[in-house]
């Protein structure tokens, strides 16, 4: 009988050390995989910043994020943006349109709507993070939150638009 524990406990460790070695792999994937669209010169990441599978979009500016930032699931921070003339996008305008798919420097500037993001700021899943704006150091921005103007360090930030609830010191 106490054979028989013996070899379902390896067995059971075993199994578990095989599991590990398949699912590790994956979750490093899952959770260390961000994606650039854009040049990726123009994403500077501080250290020990998790990253998650956060898209970062650098089409019209850059995007630095401090030390030891956290992001979750589904981050997407975004400097692209179009300019629109007469209530439609530039290149719908025969007159002044280039040929480009998505409207090519006419239409999507490439500077202007930089992002910067302190050191110790938690971005909690599914948060948007458009351009032109600033996170100061230890805020947290709330799942699902759309953030389009800057907010101060120590702000809890929540809302769609997002709007500060209160400070990270209460």
């Amino acid at each position: 009988m106490i054979f028989f524990r013996a070899v379902r406990r390896i067995l059971q460790v075993q199994r578990r050390v095989f599991a590990r070695k398949l699912i590790r792999p994956w979750l490093k994937y899952f959770y260390d995989t961000h994606h650039v669209m854009g040049s990726s010169d123009r994403l500077k990441v501080g250290e020990r910043s998790a990253l998650a599978n956060t898209l970062f979009n650098v089409a019209s500016g850059t995007i630095t994020i401090g030390d030891r930032s956290i992001f979750g699931q589904g981050v997407i921070v975004t400097t692209g943006r179009h300019e629109f003339e007469n209530g439609m996008r530039v290149s719908l305008n025969p007159g002044r349109d280039d040929g480009s798919w998505g409207g090519g420097n006419l239409e999507v500037p490439s500077e202007g709507f930089d992002i910067s993001i302190g050191s110790g700021v938690f971005v909690a899943s599914g948060a948007i993070i458009l351009g032109g704006v600033s996170i100061g150091d230890h805020c947290i921005i709330a799942a699902g939150s759309v953030v389009n103007t800057s907010f101060p360090s120590h702000s809890f930030i929540a809302g769609v638009p997002a709007k500060r609830v209160k400070s990270t010191h209460e």
